[in-house]
């Protein structure tokens, strides 16, 4: 299958330890694997993170149109679809030997700086090294990163402090392990009978490594959740939406 020049593709492995006890890849393994391509594709582009600049994710939807399994060959595809006001849009889908798309995911990055923790203004050589790339109108389940349901979840499900597991290159939590953590409170029996269809999530505010973090979870209609994780000065540090089937 011939892809745009713009377009990154990696192909991909569904590793047995990627699995969960039905064969199915963990949703949070999905993302953190289509998550690490566009890493990969911004790197070679000659807009990846360095040594004192880094991308961070303000908003985040996926689509699971099916569930990968154990030991299915899949294909990863990247690009950028919009860069506006310091923040670029970056479309990521997977899909399978026969070029059905899997999963779709679009997300919302800004650059910043590691040491101000400031956003870096775009217009710059990156911007320009971003610009060459920008593929708007390339075919996408997800059309633009999804608008996040905002109904606050006031009671706290439960508290967690973040473990070593939990704690990314840059000292906070790794904005991937939310997702484990959240569905680790479903009944597993819920979980082992359902398929997830589709996650959005927005994030705030980081969460540091040694903070008490809130997690407020509820069902607001069949099989249709949201989550939200509270900082312990009060203020809501991220939003998560999940559907399942």
């Amino acid at each position: 299958m011939e892809t745009n020049p713009n377009i990154d593709r990696f192909p991909f492995y569904a590793e047995t330890f990627l699995a969960d006890s039905k064969g199915r890849m963990r949703p949070s393994n999905i993302c953190s694997c289509m998550l690490n391509f566009a890493y990969r594709h911004a790197a070679t582009r000659g807009f990846g993170a360095t040594s004192s600049l880094g991308w961070v994710i303000a908003r985040m939807g996926v689509h699971i149109e099916r569930v990968p399994h154990e030991g299915e060959k899949l294909y990863i595809d990247t690009w950028i679809k919009n860069l506006y006001h310091g923040f670029t849009d970056r479309c990521v889908r997977m899909v399978d030997e026969k070029g059905n798309e899997v999963v779709s995911m679009i997300t919302t990055f800004a650059m910043i700086d590691l040491k101000t923790r400031s956003a870096v203004d775009l217009n710059g050589d990156i911007g320009v090294a971003m610009s060459g790339c920008l593929l708007p109108d390339e075919p996408l389940a997800l059309r633009r990163v999804p608008s996040i349901n905002r109904t606050p979840v006031e009671e706290v499900t439960f508290q967690r402090r973040p473990h070593y597991s939990d704690i990314d290159v840059n000292g906070h939590m790794n904005s991937i392990r939310y997702i484990d953590h959240i569905l680790d409170a479903l009944p597993i029996e819920y979980m082992n009978t359902h398929d997830i269809t589709d996650i959005n999530i927005a994030y705030m505010q980081e969460g540091s490594a040694t903070e008490l973090l809130s997690y407020g979870i509820k069902e607001i209609a069949p099989d249709h959740y949201l989550a939200q994780v509270t900082k312990e000065n009060g203020i809501v540090s991220s939003r998560f939406e999940f559907r399942f089937k």
